[in-house]
């Protein structure tokens, strides 16, 4: 809620704001793009009008401060946005578009959001601000290090010639948005120096640059001390900056020069070669304002300075401890910008800008009445006794004027704004000398038209909010629904003053104002908006528990229902329910069977509740910001900041193809918080959860499969000081899956070989981009599922990040893509063999997938935690087909493969030595090894073992040195069984011992004699 009470020193920008007419709009993708010296240089030294426009609220953004993502992040970020505002001293624009995450060119921000539709939104803002000045943030390029940046840098270009263009977005001009054209238009200039550890060139230490004292190149010093405030105006942008707390931004204050630059990129007025200052060029006051309107000739330009000179006196006033003085001096200023109005709108002037100069002159008569009400010691508020309005109730609201200097008031006059249909009935009214005030009592009218955040009241198109065709749109909130105005004259000058209705309350730790909201009567709150449930050919039950809540004040009778697709049956068919008061609340409980051989889709059940014969199905979450100091995640008690979103009351179930290996114990180190595990519990799938005395202490070896989350080993000291322990598992033959790490992944000794990211990282942001397998017989595509290339089709956001840009030839890539125009990478889903057992490192972004119920993403998740069967099994498949291991049951077979150690060996490695003592048995998996025998001083060649060759048996068993050298030819991977482990084997299983014989014997008879 915006503060209406002004110190002196804010009074005192204010009141020197009224003689500019200059403002400047500054444009970048997020809310935290901006460059904020910038902002709080010109609102404080020259007090104009400065808008910051962001085309998204940061949606895909991170919050290292709370649970809210997607659309509510949106909301808590717009309130960090206001925030940062009310210290920098700017004000806050919106654009329509959704936050969908990293992309790297403006073709992909474009693809989601539309070229033409964000130059029309910019339009939008230059026709709200109305700016002299454009500052981009961005420059349309490779080097904005982001695709939303990109876009944004470009589509400005277009939109800054494109609003004075009438004929184009003629739609804007219906709104009451006229042609606007701003005189100059800067780019920011990358002054960091090359650091990006806060982000995309941000100017983190505001060096002088000499590269950059140029023609044409703009420098402000952000250093200079600001008498008024007792800072320095960076030292305010930091303040501001460290608003941004979800992004985790912190700034230390600190006095000193400190340098921003900025390139001319047009101007439609003459400049120096080297400008001084941004309004070099033109006018920046009221009076410069006429210089628009080139019909009105001298006269109009006259009366603006005449209005410029009253300000100027209730400046020299202003220092007075009574401010009342500067007050009658801007009444003064007031009535001769009402007169310069009235003859320009009384004047044939023939502009296009005539239109939008008269709405700026407008805007700014609003303003001097605010100003001068405060000088005069004037407070209009507007108090409800609820801040939740239900249709068809009544709430109590209180307008009351604070007359806190005793001015002379000659007329006052009372009123209410408050939606069409609702009914005001005003009851008391009272004067004083301090005071006047008037008691209504308001009743709303019965409606479905709930408060929620404008940009979410409709459903999204795509990436794209839907916004109302009304001044709302590009604001950070919609106006209140109820708003005070009080109509009051003082020494002959009427002055209006407007605040919203609002509800103050205490509460521990400070207080807080809410604006009246409409709810729904009953809000319906299902436990989980989300199932999921495999494809069967039995019939399958989801129990459903949906909280009724009751926000009225009074009795609640109806009926609960769940309905659901065609062929489901939902029991009970309703639950009757009685809710007695406000907050009362009733959980009604469903079962529903799913039919048999249900195919695999997404699925919609709805809640209903039927009271007096209307029906209510809406969901009510509340979004909120807690107050400093405080405690635990804020509540309704405790919050500083409320929003509502209002969406259907609806439970999505998705019904997903896939089959799981059986029997198996897996565990998850938790990293980022991700709802993997809560998934596929839904699947039979549970994981035990690894604390880090289960890291550091626990027999891992009881896990089939560990699955690291994402960046755990970033964010889990414990984890590092053990990922010995986690190879050591792998090397006896655990599974370890390890998903997407960040750089310090790469900088310990966490996986079994060594690779290395890209600088940047490799990473895929189409999520529809092609993914080709590389081997497609490779057991991850074949077990238990078959997987396809259209396996990745649906996926959302994205593929991955943070894929390995080059690793060790043991590593195996399975998989391939890439964004458009880029080559493919191939680290994004990498396995190897070590020791007994195997490591995947995934960068595929399961953590996303699988909540959003992709299906093919399920499949192949199965399949990686299936990695130990299947390899089990194909190396008993291999092991069949081996005349040792030909007689051996399939439960040997396993028995057998279980054992064995998978071992690399790249070109002319030595893999034995003859005349060692031999404790290995070896078989070929791939590749060719070379027997190689001493004879005669000369080494020979006397055989080549290809897949399934077998050597060292003698060895082993007769305990003789060994008789030949192995050494690999080309790159070669062998099976490895330890000669105790062998010889236990042959006990265990008799045919396999008589195959031996028959082989040595074989081999015996064919040796040379």
């Amino acid at each position: 809620m915006q503060d209406y009470t002004l110190s002196t020193d804010r009074l005192a920008y204010r009141v020197k704001g009224l003689r500019m007419a200059a403002s400047v709009l500054h444009c970048g993708a997020h809310p935290d793009d901006e460059d904020i010296g910038l902002l709080s240089y010109l609102s404080h030294k020259y007090c104009v009008r400065v808008f910051y426009w962001s085309a998204t609220r940061g949606e895909g953004g991170q919050n290292r401060v709370g649970p809210y993502t997607g659309e509510a992040l949106g909301i808590y970020r717009t309130w960090e946005t206001l925030a940062a505002r009310s210290n920098d001293g700017g004000e806050a624009l919106f654009g329509p578009f959704f936050d969908f995450g990293y992309c790297k060119r403006s073709i992909d921000a474009f693809s989601k959001w539309g070229r033409e539709t964000m130059v029309r939104e910019m339009v939008r803002a230059i026709r709200q601000a109305k700016p002299m000045i454009v500052v981009g943030r961005w420059l349309g390029a490779l080097s904005d290090l982001h695709g939303h940046h990109q876009a944004v840098g470009e589509a400005l270009y277009d939109a800054f010639d494109a609003d004075a263009k009438p004929d184009r977005f003629p739609e804007l001009t219906s709104l009451g948005l006229p042609p606007w054209q701003p005189a100059k238009f800067y780019l920011s200039t990358d002054n960091t120096g090359g650091d990006y550890s806060a982000g995309a060139a941000l100017n983190l230490f505001g060096r002088l640059n000499p590269e950059l004292e140029r023609n044409g190149a703009l420098r402000i010093n952000t250093g200079e001390y600001d008498p008024i405030s007792g800072m320095t105006y960076q030292k305010m942008a930091w303040l501001a900056y460290n608003n941004h707390k979800t992004q985790a931004h912190g700034m230390a204050p600190a006095s000193g020069d400190f340098y921003y630059y900025f390139t001319l990129h047009k101007s439609h007025v003459p400049v120096p070669k080297r400008e001084c200052e941004f309004f070099d060029g033109f006018d920046p006051t009221l009076a410069g304002l006429a210089e628009r309107l080139p019909g009105s000739g001298a006269a109009l330009k006259d009366q603006l300075r005449m209005v410029v000179r009253a300000v100027d006196e209730a400046l020299g006033a202003l220092g007075a401890a009574d401010p009342r003085a500067a007050g009658f001096s801007l009444m003064q200023g007031l009535t001769l910008l009402r007169e310069a109005i009235r003859s320009e709108r009384g004047s044939d002037t023939e502009s296009m800008y005539r239109q939008a100069v008269l709405l700026s002159l407008d805007e700014r008569c609003r303003d001097f009445e605010d100003v001068a009400a405060q000088c005069l010691g004037l407070e209009l508020e507007g108090l409800s006794n609820k801040s939740r309005i239900t249709p068809d109730s009544r709430i109590s609201v209180q307008v009351r004027l604070w007359n806190h200097r005793g001015a002379a008031i000659d007329e006052l006059n009372f009123d209410l704004d408050v939606p069409t249909g609702w009914h005001v009935e005003k009851s008391r009214a009272a004067a004083a000398l301090t005071e006047l005030m008037l008691d209504c009592q308001v009743t709303a009218k019965p409606t479905d038209a709930f408060t929620c955040p404008y940009w979410l009241r409709s459903a999204r198109n795509g990436f794209v909010y839907t916004w109302p065709d009304d001044a709302t749109a590009g604001r950070p909130f919609s106006e209140p629904e109820l708003r005070a105005n009080c109509r009051v004259t003082v020494d002959g000058t009427a002055l209006t003053l407007r605040r919203p209705v609002v509800v103050r309350q205490a509460f521990p730790g400070g207080y807080r104002e809410f604006p009246v909201a409409v709810v729904p009567p009953i809000a319906l709150q299902p436990q989980l908006i989300r199932e999921f449930r495999p494809v069967s050919q039995k019939k399958q039950t989801i129990e459903v528990h949906v909280a009724a809540i009751n926000n009225t004040e009074k009795p609640i009778v109806g009926n609960l229902r769940l309905d659901g697709p065609a062929g489901w049956i939902v029991q009970p068919e309703c639950i009757a329910i009685a809710l007695s008061k406000l907050g009362d609340s009733v959980n009604g409980r469903f079962e529903v069977e799913l039919p048999a051989d249900i195919l695999e889709g997404l699925y919609i059940l709805r809640c209903n509740c039927r009271i007096d014969d209307q029906d209510f199905s809406y969901t009510v979450t509340p979004v909120r910001m807690g107050a400093l100091g405080l405690p635990g995640p804020p509540t309704a008690s405790n919050c500083s900041k409320e929003a509502n979103i209002i969406a259907p009351a609806e439970i999505k179930v998705s019904v997903i193809r896939t089959a799981w290996a059986s029997a198996q114990s897996c565990a998850y180190v938790s990293g980022v918080t991700d709802e993997i595990r809560e998934t596929l519990r839904r699947f039979g799938v549970s994981f035990s959860e690894l604390s880090d005395g289960d890291l550091a202490h626990s027999n891992l070896q009881v896990h089939d499969v560990i699955v690291v989350g994402p960046n755990a080993y970033l964010l889990r000291e414990e984890l590092r000081n053990n990922a010995k322990r986690l190879l050591n598992y792998v090397h006896s033959g655990g599974t370890l899956i390890v998903q997407y790490q960040g750089y310090g992944y790469q900088n310990g000794e966490f996986a079994p070989f060594p690779f290395r990211y890209n600088q940047p990282h490799d990473r895929v942001t189409d999520e529809t981009a092609k993914v080709t397998i590389s081997d497609p017989n490779h057991p991850v595509f074949r077990f238990p599922n078959k997987i396809a290339e259209s396996d990745f089709d649906g996926w959302v956001h994205d593929r991955g990040m943070y894929f390995f840009g080059d690793w060790d030839k043991r590593y195996r890539s399975l998989a391939k893509c890439a964004d458009s125009g880029e080559e493919a990478k191939g680290g994004g889903l990498l396995t190897c063999q070590y020791g007994r057992g195997h490591f995947i490192y995934v960068a595929y972004s399961f953590f996303r997938q699988l909540p959003a119920g992709v299906a093919g993403a399920f499949r192949l998740f199965a399949n990686l935690l299936a990695l130990p069967s299947a390899r089990l099994h194909e190396r008993a498949e291999f092991l069949k087909q081996l005349d040792l291991f030909a007689a051996c049951e399939e439960e040997q077979l396993i028995a057998a493969a279980r054992l064995m150690t998978e071992s690399w060996y790249a070109d002319g490695t030595v893999i034995c030595q003859e005349d060692d003592v031999g404790t290995e048995l070896y078989l070929v998996y791939n590749g060719v090894v070379d027997v190689i025998k001493t004879d005669g001083g000369l080494k020979k060649i006397v055989a080549s073992l290809g897949r399934g060759g077998c050597a060292g048996e003698m060895a082993v068993i007769g305990n003789v040195p060994r008789t030949a050298t192995l050494v690999a030819r080309g790159d070669v991977e062998l099976l490895i069984i330890r000669g105790d482990q062998f010889k236990d084997l042959l006990k265990a299983n008799s045919l396999m011992a008589i195959s031996l014989l028959e082989i040595l014997v074989k081999r015996l008879t064919q040796a040379k004699p």
